[in-house]
């Protein structure tokens, strides 16, 4: 019953991480923090997972469809975007060898909600955006996003999205095809990262063989939905999901601190 509702949760997050730059794992983690079957650790390693399937899914069928992108952009946030990776992996290992894990789950719930209110406000607004050039400007985004992602467990998708948009001047359409790209390399050194600690000794990996497919499926729907729908429709998608994703981080933080 637990690996249904685990496929099902994952497909419905891979097809929106696609589609709008959720990456997915912004829904995962807080939703299999809900159902509570596995260990903290487990649930940010099977987030990564299936994050890391879509991605290279979405991402291969963006290439294969010759979406456009400007290589730098992505390459630069990307390399910064892996040693983020690391960083938010080591992070958060390090929290769980000072607190209790409950305590490092209200942690992550409290610090995703403020993040995705922040997302909502900007979508939502009309501030002004950038467009920035500079490499070292763009190494150090990648970086930081990259360091959020693994230490929250949820790829970065939104915050991606919004931050991309800000820096760049992205639509949001763009900006979803860039966030899933930067996610492929984040979470690629995340997984690493987790392997070369642990060597996945105590995880249930038989989890991974319904969670993975169901991501790759998902990822592929996602970005063909991306590619039909217009700007609007992706806009409306993508702050329904993250408002929604906000209040269930919202509950889990309360409920953790309870």
């Amino acid at each position: 019953m637990v690996l249904i509702l685990y496929g099902f949760v994952v497909f419905l997050a891979t097809l929106l991480g696609s589609f709008v730059g959720l990456g997915g794992g912004v829904i995962i983690k807080p939703v299999l923090d809900v159902i509570n079957a596995h260990s903290l650790t487990e649930i940010s390693f099977f987030s990564s997972c299936a994050v890391f399937a879509m991605s290279i899914t979405s991402t291969t069928r963006h290439i294969i469809k010759k979406t456009p992108i400007k290589p730098s952009i992505v390459l630069l946030v990307a390399l910064g975007s892996v040693g983020g990776g690391l960083l938010g992996n080591y992070l958060f290992n390090y929290a769980l060898s000072v607190s209790t894990p409950n305590t490092v789950r209200g942690i992550q719930s409290a610090i995703l909600a403020v993040l995705l209110v922040c997302v909502i406000i900007f979508v939502s607004g009309n501030f002004k955006t950038f467009n920035v050039k500079n490499p070292i400007a763009i190494l150090l985004s990648g970086l930081l996003l990259g360091t959020a992602a693994a230490f929250l467990g949820i790829g970065g998708g939104p915050i991606n999205v919004a931050f991309l948009t800000l820096m760049f001047s992205f639509t949001m359409r763009d900006a979803a095809v860039y966030s899933v790209a930067v996610i492929f390399f984040s979470q690629c050194a995340n997984i690493i990262s987790t392997y070369i600690k642990t060597g996945f000794s105590g995880f249930d990996m038989k989890v991974l063989l319904v969670i993975i497919p169901v991501a790759v499926i998902g990822g592929f729907i996602g970005s063909i939905l991306n590619r039909k729908c217009n700007e609007k429709a992706i806009k409306v998608t993508f702050t329904i999901a993250v408002s929604s994703v906000a209040a269930l981080s919202l509950y889990n933080a309360v409920m953790s601190f309870i």
